[in-house]
């Protein structure tokens, strides 16, 4: 339940999040200039994601072994690498076995730490939210911003 309430959260954030700095950095440049700062946002968004991403695989990496090792009953002790290493050997244990549910209780631990580890990040985020400069949109020159011509 916790972990479905997260990707909504998850979801809805990255969509607000998208649309509005899109709008933040369009709204910051000329129209000649919208191009480029839109790739500069693109590409620092890439450069964060891919630390994210890297942090993530090592918090899986460097758990979840060890949490199946721990978790999983003396009879399936030699087959962690490979119960780690194989989704379709995770999902052969019947539910309610020994087995799949000390491999969904190895996950839940992992998944706890990555959602641990993302809020960190939210002051940050936060902060640069408020390093946003405020600007009203309807008071901007229209001729000197725009371009000319019929817009469909």
């Amino acid at each position: 339940n916790w972990l479905v309430m997260c990707q909504l959260f998850n979801g809805i954030y990255s969509g607000i999040w998208s649309l509005t700095a899109r709008l933040a950095v369009m709204s910051s440049v000329n129209h000649q200039d919208v191009a480029v700062a839109l790739a500069l946002w693109g590409m620092f968004g890439s450069i964060g994601a891919a630390i994210g991403l890297a942090i993530a695989g090592g918090i899986w990496t460097n758990i979840l072994p060890g949490e199946l090792a721990r978790r999983l009953p003396e009879s399936a002790q030699n087959m962690t690498a490979t119960i780690y290493g194989d989704i379709t050997v995770q999902m052969s244990y019947a539910r309610d076995s020994p087995e799949r549910d000390a491999i969904i209780g190895a996950y839940d631990v992992v998944q706890q730490k990555m959602v641990i580890a993302g809020a960190c990040f939210i002051p940050f985020t936060v902060l640069c939210l408020f390093m946003w400069k405020n600007i009203d949109i309807r008071k901007k020159d229209a001729r000197s911003t725009q371009a000319q011509g019929m817009v469909f």
